[in-house]
């Protein structure tokens, strides 16, 4: 992975919901990439892809939000780098309509979850940030 994760970040992508963000992820950028970018009879994301994908579960294990955590366009921290967000938008504005068919329960826990209400941004309480100095 071209983006490394410390233990605790890869303890967070064990929590189910962000396990189930991070496997809905893949599933969008394969459905993307198999249709825009993939040689015959390749089935592995082409290295664009994976970097973004490898990207995406890096920005989900540092998410502050965990469990809580809004759908990207509704978050009120836009951690993704500008190319980064462009290419997810173009993954997820072509595979979401796909995902329906190839992925149904992924595809109705994702609209349900853009309907949840973004929550409050997180904040660093003074006691941690004091401890950094």
């Amino acid at each position: 992975m071209a983006h490394e994760l410390s233990p605790k970040r890869l303890e967070k992508l064990k929590d189910s919901y962000i396990a189930n963000e991070v496997k809905t992820i893949r599933i969008m950028s394969e459905i993307y990439c198999h249709d825009h970018h993939l040689r015959q009879g390749s089935q592995n994301l082409c290295d664009e892809c994976q970097d973004f994908v490898d990207y995406a579960t890096k920005r989900l294990a540092c998410c502050p939000y965990g469990a809580s955590k809004p759908v990207c366009n509704k978050c009120k921290i836009h951690c993704f780098q500008k190319d980064y967000k462009t290419l997810a938008k173009k993954i997820m504005a072509y595979s979401g309509p796909r995902l329906l068919w190839t992925h149904p329960i992924l595809a109705m826990r994702h609209v349900v979850a853009m309907f949840r209400k973004a929550p409050d941004k997180p904040r660093i309480s003074r006691s941690k940030n004091l401890s950094r100095t």
